[in-house]
C-alpha cells in the first residue's frame, strides 16, 4: 500500500514539469526556482500523508458492518425494498484519518449506489448510514469494502481492502393473493379435516341445502321427509372440511434465468411460488416443492404451518445460487482459479505455483492450470476452504466448539473441487449457470421432477412453472410422465413466462426487430412443449409479472388460454 498522486496532485506535478520544462528551455530563473518549490511541498506533503499507509499495515483501522431489521414482517428483508447498512469505522492510529470514499463489493444482485466518506479522529469510532437495494431474492453477501484514504488538501490517497463477509437472506417480492386460487375438486380422496367447505358426494358431512333432484343425483341422496312436504323429488347436498394439498413443478433452468437483473422469469417464478406458499399455508393447506432442470435439484415433501413456509422460502433462495457441477457452465481451471483469486484478496492466501515441477513429477496431479496459464496448487486451495468451511458453520478447533456443522451437498465428480464449489455456495461466489443441455435432458428432468411430486400421495393441485423448453425432445418420456400426473393430481395449471413480458423495452427500430425476432424465437420453443400439455388436458397460461395470480391459477381451470400481453 503506497500512497499515489489523485487528478489533482496529478495536474500539480504536470504544472510543476512544465514550468521546470519551460524555464530550462527560455532560461527563466523564476520559472526554475517556482517549479522547484511546487515539488519541494509536493514531497513534503507526500511524506506527511505516507504515515496514514504504515498505520493501515499495521492494521490500526478496524471496520465493522451490521443490517438492522427490515420493514417486512418478522424483520426479514424483501427483494426491491431497500434496507440499511450501518458501517462502523474505529481508529486505533494517533493521526486523523480522511475516509474519501467506500466501495461496497458485494453479490451483483445488491445495488450499492452510495459510498459514505467520514472522517475519524485518532482513538475514535465513526458510524455512517448507507441504503442497499436487492434486485432478487436469495443469499446475498456483502464481502467488504474498499476504503480510499487522502490528505486534507486531496493530493494523494491511497486504497486498502478491508474483508469483512456477512451474508444476508432477502425474501421474495410480496405479491398479492386473496385465497386459495384452486379449491379441491369435489369428490377427491383428503387426507385430514382443514378449513375448505367443499361439495361431496357421500353419506358423510353436514347438511349444506335441500334442492330439487336432477338427472344423475343418486337415489340414496333423496329426502324423503321433504320430498313428502313438497310434493317432489328433493336431495340432500353435504359439505365436509378438508385440507387442499399443493405441490410447484419449478423449473430453475437456464432459459428462466435469462432476462434483467432481478426482472427474469426465475425471479417471477420464486415470488409467485412464495406468494402460492402463503396462501396455501394460511389457508391451512399442505404445499410442497420439486425445483428441476435436467434432473430434480431440490424437494420439499408436502407440510403445513409456518415453519415449513419459512423451509419453502429457504428453499426457493437456494434455487438462485447453484454450484453443482451439471448445472454452472465453469471448467475446472476456471473454478480454481476463481476460487484462488478469491482466497488471495479476502484471505491473503495464495496458492499460485511459481515455479512448474517436472513434466514426470506426480505433483501434477494436484495441479491445475487457469484460463491464463496459471499454475494453482488445487489440494491446498481444497484445504484452506474444508478449513474455512467448517469456521463458517461453527465447528473451529482451536475454540473447541462442537456444534456439527451443516454440509453443503453439492454434485462434483472430483473430490478435489468438491469442498471449492462449497466454499463458492457457503462465500456467494457466483457461478454462471449452464445454458445448454444434452438432448432428451430436459425431458428426463421434468419426468423425473414429476415421479417425485406424486410419490408421496396424490396431490389436488400442481401447478408447472416453466418456459416449457426442451421437454419434447425425448416425447416418450415426456408423455408418460405427464400421463400419470393427470392420473394422479387433481388439477394441473402449467404458468409459462410471457417472452413479451420479460424481454428489455426496444429503445431503437434496429432494436425493435432484434426484440421481435427474440420473442418469436422464444415462443417457437414454447409452442411444441404447450401442445404436449394440451393434448393432456393441462391448462396453460402465459403470465406476465403484473398479472394476478387469482386469475391465472383460478381462470385456468376453464378452457386453455393465453394471457394478453
Amino acid at each position: 500500500m503506497i500512497p499515489r498522486l489523485t487528478a489533482r496532485g496529478k495536474l500539480l506535478l504536470g504544472t510543476a514539469l512544465m514550468f521546470l520544462i519551460v524555464g530550462a528551455l527560455h532560461g527563466a530563473p523564476p520559472l526554475v526556482s517556482l517549479a522547484g518549490a511546487i515539488l519541494t511541498v509536493l514531497l513534503a506533503l507526500y511524506l506527511a500523508f505516507y504515515p496514514t499507509a504504515i498505520l493501515l499495515r499495521r492494521k490500526k483501522i478496524e471496520l465493522s458492518w451490521w443490517v438492522p431489521p427490515g420493514d417486512q414482517p418478522g424483520g426479514a428483508l424483501a427483494a426491491d425494498r431497500p434496507f440499511l447498512l450501518h458501517l462502523a469505522f474505529r481508529n486505533h492510529g494517533s493521526r486523523k484519518l480522511r475516509i474519501l470514499s467506500t466501495n461496497i463489493l458485494a453479490a451483483s444482485t445488491l445495488s450499492i449506489e452510495e459510498r459514505p466518506s467520514a472522517t475519524v479522529k485518532r482513538g475514535q469510532q465513526v458510524e455512517v448510514v448507507t441504503t442497499i437495494k436487492p434486485l432478487a431474492a436469495g443469499h446475498q453477501v456483502l464481502h467488504g469494502a474498499a476504503l480510499r484514504f487522502g490528505d486534507a488538501l486531496g493530493l494523494f490517497d491511497i486504497e486498502a481492502f478491508f474483508p469483512n463477509p456477512i451474508a444476508v437472506k432477502v425474501f421474495p417480492r410480496t405479491i398479492a393473493l386473496r385465497g386459495a386460487a384452486v379449491r379441491k375438486a369435489a369428490g377427491a380422496v383428503h387426507e385430514q379435516v382443514g378449513l375448505h367447505h367443499v361439495r361431496r358426494r357421500g353419506l358423510s358431512g353436514e347438511l349444506r341445502e335441500l334442492r330439487e333432484h336432477s338427472h344423475g343425483d343418486p337415489f340414496k341422496f333423496i329426502a324423503w321427509k321433504a320430498t313428502a312436504k313438497r310434493g317432489q323429488l328433493m336431495v340432500r347436498d353435504l359439505e365436509n372440511e378438508i385440507v387442499t394439498s399443493h405441490v410447484v413443478l419449478l423449473d430453475v433452468g437456464g432459459g428462466m434465468r435469462s432476462g434483467l437483473l432481478g426482472r427474469a422469469p426465475i425471479d417471477w417464478a420464486c415470488d409467485s411460488t412464495a406468494a402460492l406458499a402463503k396462501s396455501a399455508i394460511g389457508n391451512g393447506d399442505r404445499i410442497g416443492l420439486v425445483a428441476y432442470d435436467t434432473r430434480p435439484f431440490l424437494e420439499l415433501k408436502g407440510d403445513s404451518g409456518h415453519h415449513h413456509y419459512l423451509q419453502v422460502i429457504d428453499r426457493l433462495l437456494d434455487t438462485r445460487s447453484i454450484v453443482d457441477e451439471d448445472l454452472t457452465d465453469v471448467t475446472a481451471g476456471e473454478l480454481v482459479a476463481l476460487v484462488a483469486r478469491y482466497l488471495a484478496h479476502q484471505e491473503a492466501i495464495d496458492v499460485r505455483i511459481k515455479l512448474a515441477p517436472p513434466l514426470d513429477d506426480p505433483r501434477w496431479s494436484a495441479i491445475q492450470a487457469g484460463p491464463d496459464g496459471q499454475l494453482y496448487d488445487v489440494a491446498a486451495t481444497g484445504r484452506m476452504c474444508r478449513r474455512l468451511i467448517e469456521i463458517m458453520l461453527g465447528r473451529d478447533d482451536k475454540k473447541g466448539s462442537k456444534k456439527a456443522p451443516q454440509r453443503v451437498n453439492v454434485v462434483e465428480s472430483d473430490p478435489q473441487l468438491a469442498p471449492l464449489r462449497q466454499f463458492c455456495r457457503l462465500r456467494g461466489i457466483e457461478l454462471p449457470y449452464r445454458t445448454t443441455w444434452e438432448h432428451g435432458r430436459r425431458s428426463n428432468g421434468l419426468a423425473m421432477a414429476i415421479e417425485r411430486a406424486v410419490a408421496a400421495g396424490r396431490p389436488d393441485v400442481v401447478v408447472i412453472v416453466s418456459d416449457l423448453a426442451g421437454i419434447v425432445e425425448d416425447e416418450a418420456r415426456a408423455t408418460k410422465a405427464l400421463a400419470r400426473l393427470r392420473r394422479s393430481a387433481g388439477t394441473v395449471v402449467a404458468l409459462v413466462p410471457s417472452p413479451v413480458a420479460f424481454l428489455a423495452a426496444a429503445a431503437t427500430p434496429h432494436g425493435k426487430r432484434v426484440r421481435d425476432l427474440m420473442v418469436r424465437d422464444q415462443r417457437t420453443n414454447i409452442t411444441p412443449g404447450r401442445k404436449l400439455l394440451i393434448r393432456h388436458g393441462i391448462s396453460v397460461v402465459e403470465a406476465a409479472p403484473g398479472d394476478s395470480l387469482d386469475r391465472l391459477i383460478g381462470g385456468a381451470r376453464g378452457p386453455i388460454r393465453s394471457v394478453a400481453i
